[in-house]
């Protein structure tokens, strides 16, 4: 309700909405999401990571802690984060809006909630069914265009080439790319 509040506000402030829209365009990265979404895969204390793109999706999952109220509050925020101490790595509350250069909705699903972000409005959630039963937390991403799946096929060949990226991480052991 908070991000939806926000949202009508934005819409009924062009002077608000503008630099929020430009700050959010600058985040919109294909060859940053992998290394955004591995931060805060290690932030929740994950151990495993596994990787897909196939045609046009792009699939992140990781085994460990589900989101808590805080944490998923700070996904329906703009530059705002939860984190706000020098353990973890994210702390501008943006890391996660880079899903969006990929394309138009994201998926976010875990062992007790499933939502949809649309970029439109790319912090206000979208209830949706629980598909099956979870015991890991998912980020999809129906990709828009071949540029995108082609710019983050390079990063993700960049990542299975060397480990040593990895070696800032405190909790992630394993990473697969496309199995």
């Amino acid at each position: 309700r908070n991000a939806e509040r926000r949202w009508e506000q934005l819409e009924g402030d062009s002077e608000l909405a503008g630099p929020w829209h430009q700050l959010f365009r600058q985040v919109q990265s294909p060859r940053h999401v992998l290394s955004e979404l591995l931060q805060n895969a290690d932030d929740c204390n994950a151990e495993t990571v596994r990787v897909t793109l196939d045609e046009d999706t792009f699939t992140f999952r990781h085994d460990r802690d589900d989101f808590n109220a805080r944490a998923f509050a700070s996904l329906c925020r703009f530059g705002y984060s939860h984190k706000r101490n020098l353990h973890t790595i994210g702390f501008r509350g943006i890391g996660f809006k880079s899903t969006f250069s990929l394309g138009d909705h994201v998926l976010v699903a875990t062992p007790t909630l499933s939502v949809a972000f649309r970029k439109q409005r790319f912090t206000e959630p979208i209830w949706i069914p629980q598909y099956g039963e979870r015991h890991d937390t998912e980020v999809r991403v129906a990709i828009s265009d071949q540029d995108r799946a082609t710019e983050l096929r390079k990063n993700l060949n960049e990542w299975a080439k060397s480990a040593a990226s990895l070696l800032f991480f405190s909790n992630i052991r394993h990473l697969h790319i496309d199995n």
